[in-house]
C-alpha cells in the first residue's frame, strides 16, 4: 500500500495542517517566509502529523482544532531541527534541493529555525492543555540532547558504541514521533496506560525510520535518497551499518577504515567506495534493516489492544511502510 493510500483516511485533516503551517510561516520579514517555504514546501511526507492524527483517531477523537494545531506544531519543530541540523552538518542537499544554509547562509537558516520553534510553542500553548505542553517540550528537549550527543561523537567514530548510536536515534528521531503518538492519545482523553502504548508505537517506528535512513545512506542512490549518499560518513557519524560491519571486518580492513576515519583529508571517492564495499560485504545494511523490522514488530504490538478501526489499520500499514520505503 502506498503512502497516500495509508493516509487517505486523514487526507482532509492533513490539508488543514498544511493551511495551518502556511499561516504560521507568514512573516512581515520576507526572508523568514522564503526560507520556511523552501523546506516546508519541498515534499516532506508529514510523517509526524500523520502519526498524531491517526493516533488520535485510533483512540477515538476525530474532530477538533487542537488536533490540527498540535500536528502543525510538531511538524514545525521537526522542520526547525532540520534547518539547524543542516547548519551543524554543513549539508549541501535536503530533499533533493540545495539546503537552506547553502542558499541563504548559516545565520539566516538558524534564526528561521528559531522562528519555527517559537511558532510551534505558540500553537501548542493555544491548545490550553498542560499535559500536552509537557509532552511536546520534553520531546523537544530530548531532540536537542540527541543533536548534542551526535556532535560530541562526530569525528571520533571509532570510539562510538552501539549504545551511543541508539542513544542518538532515540533522542534525535524517536522522541518526537513518540510525542506525536502521545499527543494524539492525550487529545483523545484515554487512560494513561493507553497513552504510553500509543507513545511506544511512535517511539518504535521512529527508531525503525532512522535505522532505515541509515541503511539507505549506504545502499541507495542520491536520486532515491534526496540527499547525498555516504553523507553520514562524510559528516563523521557512526551509524549501525558501518558499526556492524566493522565488528566483522578483517584486521586489514579495520586498519584501512581506521586510516580513512582518522585522516584529516577530505574523503575521496575511493575512500567512500571502500567503506561502502566493506558495509556490503559484511551485510551491515541487511543487519540494520533486520533491526528496523524488529522495531516495527514492537510498534505494532504496542497498539494491539486498540479497537480494530480503519485508523488502527492505517497505523499498522504506516509501520510497514516505514521499512518498505526507498528514500
Amino acid at each position: 500500500m502506498g503512502f497516500p493510500d495509508i493516509l487517505s483516511i486523514i487526507s482532509s485533516d492533513l490539508e488543514e495542517v498544511e493551511n495551518e503551517l502556511e499561516a504560521n510561516i507568514k512573516s512581515p520579514v520576507p526572508l523568514v517566509y522564503e526560507i520556511s517555504k523552501h523546506l516546508l514546501g519541498s515534499g516532506g511526507k508529514r510523517l509526524r502529523p500523520a502519526v498524531l492524527l491517526l493516533s488520535s483517531g485510533a483512540c477515538g477523537r476525530l474532530e477538533g482544532r487542537e488536533r490540527i494545531y498540535s500536528a502543525a506544531a510538531l511538524e514545525l519543530i521537526h522542520t526547525a531541527t532540520l534547518l539547524h541540523d543542516d547548519v551543524v552538518d554543513d549539508a549541501k542537499l535536503r530533499r533533493g534541493k540545495p539546503s537552506s544554509n547553502i542558499v541563504w547562509g548559516n545565520k539566516a537558516t538558524v534564526l528561521v529555525g528559531d522562528f519555527m520553534l517559537a511558532k510551534a510553542l505558540g500553537l501548542i500553548q493555544s491548545c490550553g492543555d498542560l499535559e500536552l505542553i509537557k509532552a511536546v517540550t520534553d520531546a523537544a528537549a530530548k531532540l536537542a540532547e540527541g543533536q548534542v550527543l551526535e556532535v560530541m561523537n562526530a569525528n571520533n567514530m571509532l570510539e562510538v558504541t552501539q549504545e551511543v548510536c541508539f542513544g542518538i536515534i532515540e533522542n534525535k528521531t524517536a522522541s518526537l514521533l513518540e510525542s506525536c503518538g502521545t499527543v494524539g492519545a492525550i487529545l483523545a482523553g484515554v487512560e494513561d496506560g493507553l497513552k504510553r502504548s500509543v507513545g511506544q508505537y511512535g517511539f518504535n517506528i521512529g527508531i525503525a525510520f532512522q535505522l532505515t535512513d541509515d541503511a539507505l545512506d549506504y545502499s541507495s542512490t542520491e536520486e532515491e535518497f534526496g540527499k547525498g549518499v555516504g553523507q553520514d560518513l562524510i559528516e563523521g557519524k557512526m551509524t549501525l551499518p558501518l558499526f556492524y560491519s566493522i565488528q566483522e571486518a578483517s584486521s586489514s580492513e579495520r586498519s584501512k577504515i581506521n586510516d580513512i576515519l582518522v585522516s584529516e583529508e577530505v574523503f575521496t571517492e575511493d575512500d567512500l567506495s571502500f567503506v561502502r564495499d566493506v558495509v556490503e560485504r559484511y551485510k551491515g545494511v541487511q543487519k540494520t534493516n533486520d533491526m528496523a523490522e524488529n522495531y516495527i514488530d514492537k510498534a505494532k504490538k504496542a497498539i494491539s489492544l486498540l479497537p480494530d478501526t480503519p485508523y488502527k489499520s492505517s497505523l499498522d500499514s504506516l509501520a510497514e511502510y516505514i521499512v518498505d520505503r526507498r528514500g
